[in-house]
């Protein structure tokens, strides 16, 4: 995980690893009797840590692509969301037909990335959420395309921004899975069946609902 994508993954003020992928990690090694060791990456590194197995799993808001689907294996989905277009108030990009000719800010090796290229957008890249953010708000970019759930974070976060999004259906509903290397059927089944076990017993609505205001985790 990135470690720096709130809520899913973060640093509290006192340096402690949280949110809700943190949490839901926790409570699924739990089920399976194993102690989780946390390895912050780089987005751009995720995937590729997989392949040199430098961890087992990936839990990074990571969306299930055919692309991806060919070389990786995914446990069961957890959550479940909209894509939204993060621009400055005021802007005139309302559509995702609008992306044509326009600066994105976008983590490369990301499926949002692919879509807004796709659409006929310059990505500039950025590492990670807050950088994309941050460029759209100082003018060095003019959009932003990412999860309705990371945007409605963020603005809990920072009620007086001058960002404003507007739901698309570019992507249509985004979901996001455990990922792992494809020789790893084994460990995602037994991964998929406690998350359905915490699905079950409300475990993750009530994380859902901490983190991000509301129950994320159904279609």
């Amino acid at each position: 995980m990135e470690g720096g994508f709130a809520p899913f993954s973060f640093r509290t003020k006192s340096g402690k690893l949280s949110g809700f992928e943190v949490a839901l990690e926790k409570d699924v090694a739990k089920q399976l009797k194993l102690k989780p060791v946390f390895v912050q990456t780089k987005f751009d590194s995720l995937i590729s840590g997989l392949d040199t197995k430098k961890y087992d799993v990936v839990y990074n808001d990571m969306s299930i692509t055919p692309e991806r689907q060919k070389a990786y294996t995914f446990g069961r989905e957890y959550l479940f969301t909209k894509s939204v277009l993060i621009t400055k108030k005021g802007s005139d990009i309302k559509t995702y037909a609008d992306l044509k000719g326009k600066r994105a800010a976008e983590t490369t090796s990301s499926n949002f990335s692919q879509a807004a290229k796709k659409a006929g957008a310059q990505i500039v890249a950025a590492p990670g959420f807050a950088e994309q953010l941050e460029l759209v708000a100082n003018g060095k970019a003019d959009v932003v395309l990412n999860s309705q759930d990371s945007w409605t974070a963020y603005k809990k976060v920072h009620p007086e921004t001058n960002l404003q999004a507007t739901v698309t259906n570019a992507l249509g509903q985004t979901t996001a899975a455990p990922m792992l290397n494809k020789h790893n059927k084994q460990l995602a089944k037994k991964i998929s069946q406690a998350q359905r076990k915490l699905e079950k017993d409300g475990t993750m609505k009530q994380l859902s609902e901490k983190y991000f205001g509301a129950d994320l985790t159904k279609k």
